[in-house]
Formats: structure tokens, C-alpha cells, sequence
């Protein structure tokens, strides 16, 4: 039999859950993104936080995006009592979503020039 790897107890660690954004923006399987604002629908539209938009992507959480969805991440709150377009169980309010992967609608998020 093959000898059993050693395992450090100071090995990096993989989250499985696809919940946690790498805070450096870089997604192996989309490549960098574009920072962009996240808004809700106010008159005018409120800008609520900013955050990476992941293109490509065709799922949040196992679920399935709309056509009218993008995968984005929360990595700055704006207005932590806005609500979340699409919540989840745990993710209600713009200020629980720092780190997340999110479904919003496309129409409400805008790049930021460069």
C-alpha cells in the first residue's frame, strides 16, 4: 500500500461549500472580474454595495442563475439594511453578504471605469 500523506495541521484549507469568495478576486474558473456597484431598485437607483461580477458563471449555491442574473460577490457594504434581490437562508440584508456569492439582476449591476 501507498504510504498515507502528512497532512500539517497548517495546510491550507479548501471551503466546499462555494459560499466564500477568495478575497483577492481570483476565481480559477473565470478568471479576474471587473470591480462593479451592486444597486437596488429605489427612485433613483441606490447604490448598495460593491462587489465582483463573475461572468461566465451559470450557478449560485447549486442553483441555477435566471437569464436575468449574474453570480456576483459582496466585497464592500454601502447600506447594510438593503435588502438582497434573490436571498438565500442565510443571506438577507446586504451587510450579511460580505464574501458571498450572490444571483443579481443583471440590470442593477454597473462596472466601475478602470
Amino acid at each position: 500500500m501507498p504510504p498515507k500523506p502528512e497532512v500539517s495541521p497548517l495546510a491550507a484549507r479548501v471551503n466546499t461549500k462555494e459560499s466564500y469568495v477568495d478575497p483577492s478576486g481570483k476565481n480559477p474558473d473565470t478568471g479576474d472580474s471587473d470591480k462593479s456597484g451592486l444597486y437596488i431598485e429605489e427612485n433613483p437607483r441606490h447604490l448598495v454595495a460593491l462587489g465582483r461580477l463573475y461572468e461566465g458563471s451559470t450557478t449560485v449555491h447549486n442553483i441555477p442563475l435566471l437569464h436575468d442574473q449574474v453570480k456576483v460577490c459582496v466585497e464592500e457594504v454601502r447600506d447594510v439594511d438593503a435588502p438582497i434581490h434573490v436571498p438565500t437562508e442565510k443571506v438577507k440584508l446586504v451587510r450579511q453578504a460580505l464574501n458571498t456569492f450572490l444571483a443579481w439582476p443583471t440590470h442593477l449591476v454597473k462596472r466601475l471605469s478602470k
